[in-house]
């Protein structure tokens, strides 16, 4: 129950994501911006982690379902890729990367706003001890 739960707060993310995208006319797809929101309100805690985490964990186990519709297609295009190899190499190479480095730093943020948000600070402590 609760997969099916995550799955649909994963697709009203996703829909919020898209409608946003059309009618603000934001230049980012709707996928990316629901995704986006959806880390948003887990960092703000609107959303718990363990509400989506078991349909996360089930969609990605289940990833390269998703992957052989693309596959397929991909096939329908080899001579447009033949002509261009090197912008779908370097689009290969430095999407994943790019993704990657954001990805790491937006968790380095968080942990660190999380590590400060529990410990109180040292300013704090010296002014309860000048109190």
């Amino acid at each position: 129950m609760k997969i099916v739960q995550g799955i649909l707060i994963l697709l009203a993310f996703y829909g919020v994501g898209t409608m946003a995208s059309k009618w603000l006319h934001i230049p980012m797809p709707g996928n990316l911006l629901g995704m986006l929101l959806l880390t948003l309100c887990l960092c703000m805690g609107w959303i718990r982690m363990d509400w989506v985490e078991q349909a996360s964990a089930f969609l990605v186990r289940h990833m390269m379902l998703f992957f052989v519709p693309i596959i397929v297609g991909v096939a329908s295009y080899m001579n447009w890729i033949a002509k261009d190899p090197w912008s779908i190499i370097l689009s290969m190479v430095l999407g994943p990367m790019i993704v990657m480095l954001v990805t790491g730093r937006v968790v380095q943020w968080y942990l660190h706003r999380q590590k400060h948000k529990a410990e109180p600070s040292v300013k704090q402590e010296g002014r309860a001890l000048d109190a």
